[in-house]
């Protein structure tokens, strides 16, 4: 996964069960080049991006989890507290790395909006669109999963160029500005008609 953070910007991206996937994007956006083969990584790094024309420092925060399976839920819910924005992996050549995605933007909602009103930006990445030929999850799959659980949506290779890469954190980065402005959650026509009530409940108050 991998998180974001903006001054305190963390960024988690999150690869499912294939550990490359989401290495191979980050180091794509932070070198510029592509490495095939490494081993395993949990790290924290940081990089500047100007959105907006404002300049923003991410904290990046890249793992996998064990290949076995295992991760504590409570190691899991410390990762999800600690990033502001989440980037999701999968590959398109694995189903199994895309049909775990729905159920973890659940639970980084569900942990983030028990501690914040601000809308939580996330960005699901179908990666290895290069090869197509292995593909199993299509592209209007990936579309629908984004546009049902409100996510970004992109499909890149890590592998061919680092436009794509760049297009994944800047998104992420534009989703987490526009969080920032919008109103708090429970501002909506709730919100509203309780502010309402409140006002004339004064003013009869006033009148008395």
């Amino acid at each position: 996964m991998a998180m974001l953070r903006a001054g305190r910007n963390g960024l988690l991206i999150d690869s499912g069960q294939k550990l490359h996937i989401n290495w191979s994007l980050t180091v794509r956006f932070l070198t510029r080049r592509f490495i095939g083969e490494y081993g395993d990584t949990k790290s924290i790094y940081s990089h500047s991006l100007a959105v907006e024309g404002r300049e923003i420092l991410f904290h990046i925060w890249d793992f996998s989890y064990s290949q076995d399976g295992a991760d504590e839920s409570s190691a899991e819910e410390k990762r999800v507290q600690w990033a502001d924005g989440f980037i999701l992996v999968y590959s398109i050549c694995d189903r199994a790395s895309f049909n775990i995605l729905h159920p973890k933007v659940q639970f980084i909602k569900a942990a983030k909006e028990a501690t914040s009103q601000e809308k939580v930006p996330i960005v699901i990445v179908g990666n290895k669109r290069d090869l197509h030929h292995q593909r199993v999850v299509s592209s209007e799959e990936g579309r629908l999963l984004a546009l049902s659980v409100d996510c970004g949506f992109y499909e890149v290779s890590a592998a061919e160029a680092y436009h794509g890469s760049l297009m994944v954190f800047q998104g992420l980065a534009e989703r987490f500005c526009e969080a920032k402005l919008a109103p708090k959650r429970g501002t909506g026509i709730r919100g509203i008609v309780k502010s309402m009530s409140a006002v004339f409940a004064r003013k009869r108050t006033d009148s008395l």
